[in-house]
């Protein structure tokens, strides 16, 4: 396992970051597992989300579709709901769908490039991506 000045300052940066207190023996040894599960956990939660943002976007769409071919009725009230209030919702809907696979796709990218990284052991590009791409604990 290479472990140079670079690379032990990186894990200790990872571990700062994540909260736990970075001076310890060996960094490199105490990061490791933590990133592989880090990065599995964050890429199958970004996984959840795209496909939860890319269907609340295709639900708003279809919904805000399906207005144009429902018959309005007689009442004016029913009517006047069905024009405003569901393209109003299925709008919503798309936005906010949007915006969790805005949000979701990034991360995913970085999970996926960091068990990349991990399974090829390259891991100053594992833990610079970390870093950079996968979000820190609040």
């Amino acid at each position: 396992m290479p472990t140079g000045k670079s690379l032990d300052h990186l894990a200790r940066r990872y571990l700062a970051s994540r909260g736990t207190p970075p001076m310890v023996d060996d960094p490199v040894a105490l990061a490791l597992p933590r990133l592989n599960a880090e990065a599995r956990n964050a890429g199958r939660g970004a996984r959840f989300d795209l496909g939860l943002g890319v269907g609340l976007a295709l639900a708003g769409i279809a919904a805000g579709g399906s207005i144009l071919v429902m018959p309005l009725g007689n009442d004016i009230v029913v009517a006047l709901l069905r024009l405003h209030l569901v393209p109003l919702m299925a709008l919503g809907g798309a936005i906010w769908g949007a915006i969790l696979a805005e949000q979701a796709g990034p991360v995913l990218v970085a999970a996926q490039m960091v068990l990349r990284c991990l399974s090829m052991g390259a891991l100053v590009e594992a833990f610079q991506t970390a870093l950079a791409g996968l979000p820190a604990r609040r």
